[in-house]
């Protein structure tokens, strides 16, 4: 179970969760595949050429060197993405990351006071984007690369316009 999922409260529902955009994993896709190259170029050299084991040891083993620091730093970023919640509620915000040690920025909705969208032109041509939130009391909450911000920008201003909505109503059943 999640941890919004573990945290809410009464009458409190998630409105949308939002992703990392297909760009966000090129950079740890990218030192995987580079630290495999060097594997791979081995093999190629031992069947090409004909070469034992022994005679490509060093580079082998150097190329095996490179793999597990791919790996390490793929995986660091799987972590990362497996462990990361960003999520707005009928009532907050919420930014989580983290496996084993835990770090939560959340902002409830009505003090958000600014969003700050960032979107490059390719992130205008593949649809992602970074924000930025700032409100009362928690600072600044900066998101990265996240598939489609429009929508999530949008998603905010719904939620904090019918949570005003809501908070007039009920001034208005008490004052009855």
């Amino acid at each position: 179970m999640s941890y919004v999922s573990q945290t809410l409260a009464d009458n409190e529902n998630i409105v949308e969760r939002a992703h990392f955009n297909w760009t966000f994993h090129v950079g740890a896709t990218f030192w995987f595949l580079l630290g495999l190259l060097p594997l791979l170029a081995m093999i190629a050299e031992q069947r090409l050429l004909g070469l034992s084991f022994e005679e490509l040891q060093f580079g082998y083993w150097g190329g095996l060197f490179t793999l597990v620091i791919g790996s390490m730093i793929l995986l660091g970023h799987l972590i990362y993405l497996w462990t990361t919640e960003i999520v707005v509620t009928t009532y907050r915000f919420v930014y989580k990351t983290g496996l084993i040690s835990r770090s939560t920025k959340e902002v409830s909705l009505n003090k958000i006071e600014e969003i700050q969208m960032e979107q490059s032109v390719f992130g205008r041509l593949f649809g992602y984007g970074r924000m930025i939130l700032r409100g009362t009391g928690v600072g600044v909450i900066e998101l990265p690369n996240l598939d489609n911000p429009v929508r999530l920008r949008r998603t905010i201003e719904s939620a904090k316009a019918r949570l005003r909505n809501q908070t007039t109503e009920e001034r208005l059943g008490d004052a009855d």
